[in-house]
């Protein structure tokens, strides 16, 4: 039961964490050109809460189903190794006005999401499929990301 706790306080943490180290109502974000068909992008935030909640579970499910012999330190450095790459895009995007380093921690985010779902898939079925949601974000906010640079030449690094 404590474990329940520490997972979701330091994913908790680290999901607060990016958001409290940048705005993205700054200025230059907000005057990126974006897509047209970017429409729901007042969506994001709630998707990726919704995500976020997704991993923090997994991660619970993962701890639990383990015995205290063999705890799965490295799954769980992992799901911190996501947490802190999916945190630290939007100071990366923002604060360093670097799009390209931004497409780097959601695509490296990504491809940890698809390989720990295929590690804690004989733990806990459910615990991968808890990534389904991540798994399938993941490539399209590396790809928006991706246009982004291209429809702002100037303004990305």
């Amino acid at each position: 039961m404590k474990a329940r706790w520490i997972i979701t306080a330091v994913s908790a943490a680290l999901f607060f964490g990016g958001s409290l180290l940048t705005s993205l109502r700054d200025p230059w974000f907000q005057n990126l050109q974006r897509p047209g068909w970017l429409t729901f992008e007042f969506l994001i935030p709630f998707i990726w809460t919704f995500i976020w909640v997704c991993l923090t579970i997994s991660a619970i499910i993962v701890w639990e189903k383990t015995s205290k012999q063999s705890r799965p330190w490295l799954l769980m450095a992992m799901y911190a190794a996501i947490a802190l790459l999916t945190s630290v895009y939007s100071p990366i995007v923002v604060e360093l006005r670097s799009l390209t380093g931004g497409m780097i921690a959601g695509g490296l985010a990504t491809l940890l999401v698809y390989i720990l779902a295929f590690l804690v898939k004989p733990i806990s079925q459910k615990a991968s499929w808890l990534f389904l949601p991540y798994a399938l974000w993941g490539p399209f906010g590396t790809y928006l990301t991706w246009l982004l640079i291209q429809l702002n030449q100037g303004a990305a690094k």
